[in-house]
Protein backbone atom coordinates (compact mmCIF):
# COMPACT_ATOMS: atom_id res chain seq x y z
CA UNK A 1 0.00 0.00 0.00
CA UNK A 2 1.16 3.56 -0.09
CA UNK A 3 3.82 4.91 2.09
CA UNK A 4 4.74 8.23 3.49
CA UNK A 5 6.78 9.97 0.66
CA UNK A 6 6.61 7.04 -1.59
CA UNK A 7 5.45 9.31 -4.59
CA UNK A 8 5.91 12.79 -6.22
CA UNK A 9 5.11 15.80 -5.40
CA UNK A 10 5.37 17.17 -9.33
CA UNK A 11 2.43 16.49 -11.62
CA UNK A 12 3.04 13.52 -13.64
CA UNK A 13 1.19 11.70 -16.98
CA UNK A 14 -0.71 8.84 -14.96
CA UNK A 15 -2.86 5.47 -16.03
CA UNK A 16 -5.50 5.78 -13.55
CA UNK A 17 -8.00 2.74 -13.18
CA UNK A 18 -11.23 1.96 -10.67
CA UNK A 19 -12.74 -1.30 -10.50
CA UNK A 20 -15.34 -2.58 -8.29
CA UNK A 21 -17.84 -5.54 -7.89
CA UNK A 22 -21.20 -4.98 -9.56
CA UNK A 23 -24.66 -6.22 -7.65
CA UNK A 24 -22.59 -6.21 -4.61
CA UNK A 25 -25.38 -5.02 -2.66
CA UNK A 26 -27.33 -8.20 -3.91
CA UNK A 27 -24.70 -10.65 -2.41
CA UNK A 28 -24.58 -9.52 0.90
CA UNK A 29 -28.01 -9.77 1.08
CA UNK A 30 -27.87 -13.26 0.14
CA UNK A 31 -24.96 -13.63 2.52
CA UNK A 32 -27.49 -12.29 5.14
CA UNK A 33 -30.45 -14.69 4.20
CA UNK A 34 -28.02 -17.68 3.89
CA UNK A 35 -28.16 -17.97 0.22
CA UNK A 36 -25.03 -19.46 -0.32
CA UNK A 37 -24.53 -22.66 1.95
CA UNK A 38 -20.82 -23.91 1.64
CA UNK A 39 -17.35 -22.47 -0.14
CA UNK A 40 -14.98 -24.33 -0.11
CA UNK A 41 -15.68 -27.14 2.74
CA UNK A 42 -16.42 -24.14 5.28
CA UNK A 43 -19.39 -23.83 7.33
CA UNK A 44 -21.80 -21.31 7.28
CA UNK A 45 -21.04 -19.38 9.95
CA UNK A 46 -17.07 -19.20 8.70
CA UNK A 47 -18.38 -18.03 5.01
CA UNK A 48 -19.65 -14.71 5.43
CA UNK A 49 -19.25 -11.36 3.24
CA UNK A 50 -16.48 -10.08 4.76
CA UNK A 51 -14.34 -13.45 4.00
CA UNK A 52 -15.62 -13.26 0.76
CA UNK A 53 -14.72 -9.75 -0.17
CA UNK A 54 -11.46 -10.10 1.43
CA UNK A 55 -10.73 -13.07 -0.77
CA UNK A 56 -11.91 -10.53 -3.50
CA UNK A 57 -9.46 -7.85 -2.65
CA UNK A 58 -6.98 -9.88 -2.11
CA UNK A 59 -6.97 -11.84 -5.42
CA UNK A 60 -7.51 -8.88 -7.36
CA UNK A 61 -4.58 -7.43 -5.73
CA UNK A 62 -2.48 -9.68 -6.54
CA UNK A 63 -3.31 -10.21 -10.32
CA UNK A 64 -3.40 -6.48 -11.05
CA UNK A 65 -0.08 -6.34 -9.05
CA UNK A 66 -0.52 -3.71 -7.01
CA UNK A 67 2.14 -4.18 -4.47
CA UNK A 68 4.47 -2.71 -6.97
CA UNK A 69 6.42 -0.07 -5.67
CA UNK A 70 5.64 2.95 -8.53
CA UNK A 71 1.80 2.11 -7.67
CA UNK A 72 -0.54 3.66 -5.96
CA UNK A 73 -3.12 1.36 -5.05
CA UNK A 74 -6.43 2.09 -2.62
CA UNK A 75 -9.57 -0.45 -1.18
CA UNK A 76 -12.74 1.35 -1.40
CA UNK A 77 -15.36 -0.88 0.02
CA UNK A 78 -16.04 -3.55 -2.84
CA UNK A 79 -13.45 -1.40 -5.28
CA UNK A 80 -9.99 -0.36 -5.52
CA UNK A 81 -8.06 2.29 -7.06
CA UNK A 82 -4.33 1.84 -9.07
CA UNK A 83 -2.53 4.51 -10.31
CA UNK A 84 0.59 3.57 -11.93
CA UNK A 85 3.30 5.11 -14.47
CA UNK A 86 2.37 5.83 -18.05
CA UNK A 87 4.80 3.26 -19.31
CA UNK A 88 2.63 0.74 -17.46
CA UNK A 89 -0.05 0.33 -20.40
CA UNK A 90 1.36 -2.82 -21.83
CA UNK A 91 1.81 -4.05 -18.10
CA UNK A 92 -1.88 -3.15 -16.94
CA UNK A 93 -3.72 -4.94 -19.82
CA UNK A 94 -1.79 -7.91 -19.07
CA UNK A 95 -3.11 -7.58 -15.40
CA UNK A 96 -6.38 -7.17 -16.13
CA UNK A 97 -6.72 -9.99 -18.97
CA UNK A 98 -4.99 -12.10 -16.23
CA UNK A 99 -7.91 -10.73 -13.58
CA UNK A 100 -10.61 -11.74 -16.27
CA UNK A 101 -9.20 -15.04 -16.89
CA UNK A 102 -9.53 -15.78 -12.91
CA UNK A 103 -12.90 -14.79 -12.77
CA UNK A 104 -14.04 -16.79 -15.84
CA UNK A 105 -12.24 -19.74 -14.08
CA UNK A 106 -14.76 -18.89 -10.87
CA UNK A 107 -17.60 -18.18 -12.62
CA UNK A 108 -17.19 -21.73 -14.98
CA UNK A 109 -17.09 -23.75 -11.65
CA UNK A 110 -20.80 -25.26 -11.09
CA UNK A 111 -20.82 -24.05 -7.46
CA UNK A 112 -20.82 -20.52 -8.67
CA UNK A 113 -24.00 -19.34 -7.98
CA UNK A 114 -25.13 -21.57 -5.49
CA UNK A 115 -22.55 -22.19 -2.47
CA UNK A 116 -20.49 -18.75 -3.28
CA UNK A 117 -22.04 -15.48 -5.51
CA UNK A 118 -20.62 -14.94 -9.06
CA UNK A 119 -18.70 -12.12 -9.91
CA UNK A 120 -18.89 -9.69 -12.15
CA UNK A 121 -15.98 -6.89 -11.67
CA UNK A 122 -16.40 -3.87 -13.76
CA UNK A 123 -13.49 -1.29 -14.67
CA UNK A 124 -12.57 2.51 -15.79
CA UNK A 125 -9.18 3.42 -16.70
CA UNK A 126 -8.24 6.45 -17.95
CA UNK A 127 -5.13 8.88 -17.96
CA UNK A 128 -4.26 12.10 -17.11
CA UNK A 129 -1.99 14.40 -15.11
CA UNK A 130 -1.99 13.18 -11.23
CA UNK A 131 0.20 14.60 -8.50
CA UNK A 132 0.37 13.27 -4.82
CA UNK A 133 -0.04 15.18 -1.12
CA UNK A 134 0.47 13.93 2.08
CA UNK A 135 -2.22 13.63 4.58
CA UNK A 136 -0.66 14.12 8.42
CA UNK A 137 -4.86 12.95 9.15
CA UNK A 138 -4.31 9.28 8.14
CA UNK A 139 -0.46 9.84 7.26
CA UNK A 140 -0.71 8.13 3.77
CA UNK A 141 -0.22 9.96 0.24
CA UNK A 142 -3.39 10.56 -1.87
CA UNK A 143 -3.39 11.12 -5.57
CA UNK A 144 -4.80 14.50 -6.62
CA UNK A 145 -5.62 14.94 -10.81
CA UNK A 146 -9.16 14.95 -12.27
CA UNK A 147 -8.33 12.22 -13.83
CA UNK A 148 -9.10 10.32 -10.41
CA UNK A 149 -12.64 11.28 -10.81
CA UNK A 150 -13.06 10.67 -14.23
CA UNK A 151 -11.95 7.03 -13.57
CA UNK A 152 -14.48 7.15 -11.31
CA UNK A 153 -17.02 7.92 -13.44
CA UNK A 154 -16.39 6.07 -16.37
CA UNK A 155 -16.40 2.55 -14.08
CA UNK A 156 -19.78 3.51 -13.20
CA UNK A 157 -20.87 3.69 -16.44
CA UNK A 158 -19.48 0.73 -17.56
CA UNK A 159 -22.83 -1.51 -16.42
CA UNK A 160 -25.10 1.05 -18.36
CA UNK A 161 -23.52 0.40 -21.24
CA UNK A 162 -23.36 -3.49 -21.03
CA UNK A 163 -19.32 -3.00 -20.94
CA UNK A 164 -17.18 -4.55 -18.87
CA UNK A 165 -14.27 -2.15 -19.13
CA UNK A 166 -14.73 1.45 -20.59
CA UNK A 167 -11.20 3.06 -21.42
CA UNK A 168 -11.09 7.05 -22.15
CA UNK A 169 -9.68 8.25 -25.61
CA UNK A 170 -6.71 9.48 -23.53
CA UNK A 171 -5.89 5.56 -22.40
CA UNK A 172 -7.59 4.29 -26.15
CA UNK A 173 -4.30 6.53 -27.79
CA UNK A 174 -2.01 5.46 -25.75
CA UNK A 175 -2.61 1.61 -26.32
CA UNK A 176 -3.87 1.44 -29.80
CA UNK A 177 -1.39 -0.30 -31.06
CA UNK A 178 -0.95 -2.75 -29.07
CA UNK A 179 -4.44 -3.94 -29.17
CA UNK A 180 -4.47 -4.15 -32.62
CA UNK A 181 -0.96 -6.44 -32.39
CA UNK A 182 -2.39 -8.83 -29.96
CA UNK A 183 -5.51 -10.96 -31.06
CA UNK A 184 -6.28 -11.51 -27.30
CA UNK A 185 -7.98 -8.33 -27.33
CA UNK A 186 -9.82 -6.12 -29.28
CA UNK A 187 -11.98 -2.97 -28.67
CA UNK A 188 -15.10 -1.07 -29.64
CA UNK A 189 -16.48 2.39 -29.55
CA UNK A 190 -19.15 3.53 -27.54
CA UNK A 191 -20.36 6.96 -27.13
CA UNK A 192 -19.02 10.49 -26.44
CA UNK A 193 -20.05 12.15 -23.14
CA UNK A 194 -19.68 14.95 -21.17
CA UNK A 195 -19.45 13.08 -17.66
CA UNK A 196 -21.14 14.64 -14.88
CA UNK A 197 -19.46 17.90 -13.51
CA UNK A 198 -17.09 17.48 -16.06
CA UNK A 199 -17.17 20.70 -18.73
CA UNK A 200 -14.83 18.66 -21.75
CA UNK A 201 -16.36 15.69 -23.95
CA UNK A 202 -14.79 12.37 -23.45
CA UNK A 203 -14.78 9.43 -25.78
CA UNK A 204 -15.50 5.78 -24.33
CA UNK A 205 -14.36 2.59 -26.17
CA UNK A 206 -14.85 -1.20 -24.31
CA UNK A 207 -11.75 -2.75 -24.05
CA UNK A 208 -12.77 -6.50 -25.30
CA UNK A 209 -10.29 -9.74 -24.10
CA UNK A 210 -10.98 -13.25 -25.19
CA UNK A 211 -11.76 -14.25 -21.95
CA UNK A 212 -14.71 -12.50 -21.93
CA UNK A 213 -17.76 -15.01 -22.46
CA UNK A 214 -18.89 -12.54 -25.07
CA UNK A 215 -15.69 -11.59 -26.87
CA UNK A 216 -16.76 -12.52 -30.82
CA UNK A 217 -20.26 -11.36 -30.30
CA UNK A 218 -19.43 -7.79 -29.11
CA UNK A 219 -17.08 -7.52 -31.92
CA UNK A 220 -20.03 -8.75 -34.39
CA UNK A 221 -22.09 -6.19 -33.35
CA UNK A 222 -19.69 -3.22 -34.09
CA UNK A 223 -20.35 -2.78 -37.61
CA UNK A 224 -24.40 -2.54 -36.80
CA UNK A 225 -23.04 -0.63 -33.87
CA UNK A 226 -20.98 2.24 -36.00
CA UNK A 227 -24.70 2.44 -38.67
CA UNK A 228 -26.92 3.11 -35.53
CA UNK A 229 -24.63 5.72 -34.42
CA UNK A 230 -24.06 8.05 -37.55
CA UNK A 231 -27.60 7.64 -37.71
CA UNK A 232 -27.72 8.84 -34.83
CA UNK A 233 -25.25 11.71 -35.16
CA UNK A 234 -27.51 12.73 -37.67
CA UNK A 235 -30.45 13.09 -36.03
CA UNK A 236 -32.07 10.42 -37.91
CA UNK A 237 -34.19 9.12 -34.43
CA UNK A 238 -36.28 6.44 -36.18
CA UNK A 239 -33.79 4.61 -38.08
CA UNK A 240 -30.87 4.92 -35.48
CA UNK A 241 -33.49 3.84 -32.71
CA UNK A 242 -34.36 0.53 -35.15
CA UNK A 243 -30.70 -0.67 -35.42
CA UNK A 244 -30.40 -0.13 -31.94
CA UNK A 245 -32.97 -2.19 -30.93
CA UNK A 246 -31.62 -4.57 -33.47
CA UNK A 247 -28.47 -4.47 -31.55
CA UNK A 248 -30.22 -4.96 -28.29
CA UNK A 249 -32.46 -8.16 -30.12
CA UNK A 250 -30.04 -9.67 -32.10
CA UNK A 251 -26.65 -9.68 -29.95
CA UNK A 252 -28.23 -9.58 -26.56
CA UNK A 253 -26.38 -6.03 -25.45
CA UNK A 254 -28.51 -3.40 -23.40
CA UNK A 255 -26.12 -0.92 -24.73
CA UNK A 256 -28.84 -1.37 -27.70
CA UNK A 257 -31.59 -0.40 -25.29
CA UNK A 258 -29.91 2.48 -23.82
CA UNK A 259 -28.97 3.80 -27.34
CA UNK A 260 -32.80 3.44 -28.54
CA UNK A 261 -34.27 5.09 -25.41
CA UNK A 262 -31.72 8.15 -26.06
CA UNK A 263 -32.98 8.29 -29.88
CA UNK A 264 -37.10 8.86 -27.95
CA UNK A 265 -35.34 11.61 -25.63
CA UNK A 266 -33.65 13.94 -28.38
CA UNK A 267 -36.55 12.97 -30.76
CA UNK A 268 -39.18 14.80 -28.07
CA UNK A 269 -37.16 18.24 -27.69
CA UNK A 270 -34.89 18.19 -31.11
CA UNK A 271 -31.43 19.31 -30.46
CA UNK A 272 -30.21 22.55 -31.87
CA UNK A 273 -28.38 22.63 -35.34
CA UNK A 274 -25.17 22.73 -32.94
CA UNK A 275 -25.24 19.66 -31.79
CA UNK A 276 -22.56 17.41 -32.25
CA UNK A 277 -23.90 13.98 -31.17
CA UNK A 278 -22.14 14.73 -27.29
CA UNK A 279 -24.29 13.40 -24.68
CA UNK A 280 -24.13 15.25 -21.27
CA UNK A 281 -24.74 12.67 -18.28
CA UNK A 282 -26.50 13.78 -15.04
CA UNK A 283 -25.65 11.08 -13.27
CA UNK A 284 -22.85 9.92 -11.96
Amino acid sequence: MAKKNNFPREKSNRIVLFADLRDSTDILMNFEQGIYKRAGGLSNSDFTYEKFIFDLHEITYRELYLGHENTYSELYGDGVMGVFPEDNSKYILENIYRLTNRMRAYNDNPEAGLSRPKIDIGAGITMGMVHFVYFPLDERDHPVGQCIHEASRIVGLSKLYDARILISHRFFNFTEGFLNSDQRFSYRFIDRVILKGFRESITLFELLMDSDPRFELKKNSIPAYSRAYSEYCQKHWEEAKKIFLGISQEYGLGIGTVMANRCDLLAGYQPGRDWNGIWELKDK
